[in-house]
């Protein structure tokens, strides 16, 4: 496990909220901001988004606070480490961040702050949510 799994991990359960930076609520860019920080890295922070956040630039900028991606769609489950950053899609465009766990039973896992559940979760990386993987960044503490 990585610095950056551990803490994202610290954060499990914290309840979902929009634009979030702190254990009262997180989005998904707040927890990998969040993480990060509590691994000692200060990134830069963009939180003037709204419900739609690749509107605002989200893709663009994790790029600008992480560097340049390692993997771009399609990526495949080999392109992934525990402690990417990933940018996903559900719909049609890239709005969501996510951090890459090791997966209990192997494989990998998805940590993120979920709005549907309302809180910070952890599940397998199911092979439908790697192919909604848009941008892979890899920025180890």
């Amino acid at each position: 496990m990585t610095p950056l799994v551990a803490a994202s991990r610290s954060h499990l359960g914290v309840r979902f909220r929009h634009r979030g930076r702190d254990k009262k609520g997180l989005d998904c860019a707040g927890l990998a901001w969040l993480a990060y920080a509590d691994c000692g890295v200060v990134l830069p922070d963009f939180r003037l988004y709204g419900r739609e956040p690749v509107r605002d630039g989200l893709t663009e900028r994790v790029a600008e606070a992480l560097g340049q991606p390692v993997a771009v769609a399609p990526v495949r489950a080999s392109d992934l480490q525990v402690g990417d950053v990933l940018v996903l899609r559900f719909d049609v465009e890239p709005h969501h961040v996510g951090i890459v766990g090791d997966y209990l039973l192997g494989g990998f896992s998805l940590i993120h702050a979920d709005g549907h559940t309302g809180k910070v979760i952890e599940h397998r990386l199911a092979p439908d949510h790697v192919e909604r993987i848009t941008h892979v960044f890899r920025r180890p503490v």
